[in-house]
């Protein structure tokens, strides 16, 4: 997950975006080789033998490991996790995380109600919480692509239908990119467009927006300005709501003063966490007060990993090269994403973008932010299920 801040004049909301820029930004050329061949192998039949598999609600899990090689020799484990089983060919899909630098966990509510009829593969990308990489320096961009394809080809799948979200469909893109020819369809849920972050006018306006202009520019600033002052207001009320702040801080401590009111009132961890908990979900979500549902912690983000990625001249090169890509692809392509969602406010661009895409559809979720399933979860289940069908009924 990412947002993109730099507008903000408040100057609560400035002390809040700095003790946050971390989670927010989760919120937003190494080749591996291997003895897997350039085919699609044969998946294990264990694998859909799912009688005695642990359950999460029902749903059978299977757990495991993908051992690879790095290029110096050293060895790569990435943990996978299997959600449903596989009730026909060709319903078998990835599922990417954002950050870059979170974990797979947080999806899972997502997905889970549609592991009825699907089987969703989650992963956590290199670097990550349960995929541990030292040094940093075996972190790249290309590399996390070619982890992903050999999953694909581990998993058996000639195709593959990639689900992302947040900053995972910059990792969809980029192996869209590489392998173009693998891919039977993308479902992009709180998707960030295909440009760098700091681009404030990215390339694919001259395809989408030719007549962009700087009143346009204005407008999304305006926007932009507006849900970070929400965000953050939401934090505090709810803050105050649940007694961490009291409701007249503004008389002992007023706002041009600056106050650091975390610093001043919210002493114990327990608090401390709570409070981070809080302001996360105000970020992601639309209404925040279901913060206490918000999955993992400060600690399942991998600040390296997003720095290592970021810091890749790879990445750079790609990124460039992710319209064209989405432009060029047939398949099914299905975008989901809420009103107050901050990668596109609105959304703006998303509609443009899809309309000049071959095969793509845009669906909007009403009164829903960045994790559109803790916002409108019944919803969600429909359009991602719809989405699911149509991504994967051709393989």
């Amino acid at each position: 997950m990412y947002a993109d801040t730099k507008h903000d004049s408040s100057p609560w909301t400035r002390r809040m975006i700095s003790a946050l820029r971390l989670i927010v930004l989760c919120a937003l050329g190494l080749m591996l080789s291997s003895c897997v061949d350039d085919r699609a192998v044969s998946a294990p039949k264990s694998a859909s033998n799912t009688a005695h598999w642990p359950t999460d609600e029902g749903v059978p899990v299977n757990q495991w490991y993908m051992r690879t090689q790095n290029a110096d020799g050293s060895e790569l484990a990435h943990y996978i996790v299997e959600y449903g089983v596989e009730a026909k060919p060709g319903n078998t899909v990835i599922v990417l995380h954002g950050g870059w630098g979170a974990e797979h966990s947080y999806l899972i509510p997502a997905i889970r109600p549609s592991a009825d009829t699907h089987r969703l593969v989650l992963y956590d990308q290199r670097g990550s919480l349960r995929t541990p990489v030292s040094p940093p320096a075996k972190i790249s961009y290309s590399a996390l692509v070619e982890d992903l394809e050999q999953l694909r080809q581990r998993l058996g799948l000639d195709k593959v239908t990639l689900m992302a979200h947040s900053m995972g469909n910059h990792l969809a893109y980029g192996y869209l990119r590489a392998h173009p020819e693998r891919v039977a369809g993308l479902i992009l849920v709180g998707a960030v467009p295909p440009a760098a972050l700091t681009d404030e006018e990215p390339a694919f306006l001259k395809d989408v927006w030719p007549g962009y202009s700087k009143s346009d520019a204005a407008a999304i600033a305006t926007r932009k300005e507006t849900w970070t002052r929400d965000w953050s207001d939401r934090c505090l009320n709810i803050a105050i709501e649940e007694g961490l702040i009291p409701k007249d801080w503004i008389v002992k401590h007023p706002p041009e003063t600056n106050p650091d009111l975390q610093a001043l009132y919210i002493k114990k961890d327990q608090d401390k966490t709570a409070f981070w908990r809080m302001c996360y979900t105000a970020v992601n979500t639309f209404g925040g007060k279901n913060w206490r549902e918000m999955q993992g912690g400060m600690v399942y983000y991998t600040q390296a990993a997003a720095d290592a990625v970021l810091a890749d001249p790879a990445y750079e090169t790609a990124v460039n090269e992710f319209w064209p890509a989405l432009k060029a692809f047939s398949g099914p392509v299905r975008v989901i994403i809420g009103t107050h969602d901050y990668v596109d406010m609105g959304p703006v661009l998303w509609p443009k973008l899809v309309s000049k895409m071959p095969n793509a559809r845009l669906d909007v979720i009403q009164n829903a932010g960045h994790s559109a399933w803790m916002d409108e979860p019944g919803e969600f289940t429909r359009t991602l299920g719809s989405a699911l069908n149509e991504t994967t009924k051709s393989r």
